[in-house]
């Protein structure tokens, strides 16, 4: 999974662990399945701030086998698209409700490798594409990435979004 799906895959569990629904990516008509609020994430505006061999961040000994892995960092930043769709039997204003729980989450529930920094949003308005009431949304945040090697292996594992565990 590359860094934008991993940040977008990231941050709809967020979402969702704090009760919002949360869809990563979205076609036409998409939204008309839903019959409460969902927040689309998307990408907006997106910028990679080092890669690869050129992010050398040191060495750590690995406790469990005792060798030796490199470490690499890569840093994204990104405006995300936090598009808050509801459906008109909530009304406009549960997209309010939607919004004060999105600012929950930035402040307390995302991994360490997302670092908010600003949050804007629109006034709610009809979305006739849709059906439903659209408060437009986007979020700054740097993304932080981590890749190891180590003495058997040459080449960087994929990168990984810092706090998030993997498989």
């Amino acid at each position: 999974m590359n860094g934008l799906e991993q940040v977008k895959t990231a941050l709809a569990g967020a979402l969702k662990n704090a009760g919002i629904a949360a869809h990563t990516a979205y076609s036409p008509g998409w939204a008309k399945s839903y019959h409460e609020p969902v927040v689309a994430i998307g990408l907006r505006t997106g910028e990679s701030r080092g890669g690869a061999m050129g992010s050398y961040m040191g060495q750590r000994v690995n406790p469990d086998t005792l060798d030796c892995q490199e470490v690499y960092g890569m840093r994204l930043e990104l405006v995300l698209s936090l598009d808050i769709y509801c459906p008109p039997g909530e009304g406009a204003g549960r997209c309010d409700y939607v919004l004060e729980a999105l600012h929950q989450v930035m402040l307390n529930g995302l991994p360490s490798g997302l670092r908010p920094i600003e949050l804007k949003w629109e006034e709610t308005v009809w979305d006739g594409d849709t059906s439903m009431f659209l408060r437009r949304g986007s979020l700054a945040c740097g993304a932080f990435f981590v890749a190891e090697t180590s003495e058997e292996q040459l080449e960087l594992a994929d990168f990984i979004l810092k706090g998030v565990l993997t498989k």
